[in-house]
């Protein structure tokens, strides 16, 4: 079971969930594994700090560059969370699930329920 955060915009009957843990695409991909969530701006924030610590770090720098890829795998479901705050959309909860899918329907129920 995985738990998933989900997130809802104004108009959206169905919430985008993203799921909490670490992420292994962003820890072997870096910030190019963001693409995949559609976080165009933590992409180029990470980018470019992993750029510049490769261009500045001498010797240390893709050790540091690699440290980098471990924080992003350890905080993607925040930078992706984040990313979903500042496009509009707000919490809406969090659901356990086997698959986003399973939480989605889990969301549905009780939404369902409540109203």
């Amino acid at each position: 079971m995985n738990y998933y955060q989900a997130y809802r915009a104004q108009n959206e009957a169905v919430p985008s969930m993203v799921r909490q843990g670490f992420y292994w695409r962003l820890m072997i991909l870096g910030p190019v594994g963001l693409l995949f969530s559609r976080c165009w701006i933590s992409f180029a924030l990470t980018a470019c700090l992993n750029v510049l610590l490769v261009h500045f770090g001498g010797p240390y720098g893709w050790p540091a560059a690699i440290g980098v890829n471990l924080a992003l795998a350890l905080f993607g479901a925040e930078l992706i969370g984040w990313e979903k705050r500042l496009k509009g959309s707000a919490s809406a909860g969090l659901w356990l699930g086997r698959s986003e899918a399973d939480a989605q329907l889990r969301f549905a129920d009780k939404m369902q329920a409540s109203s």
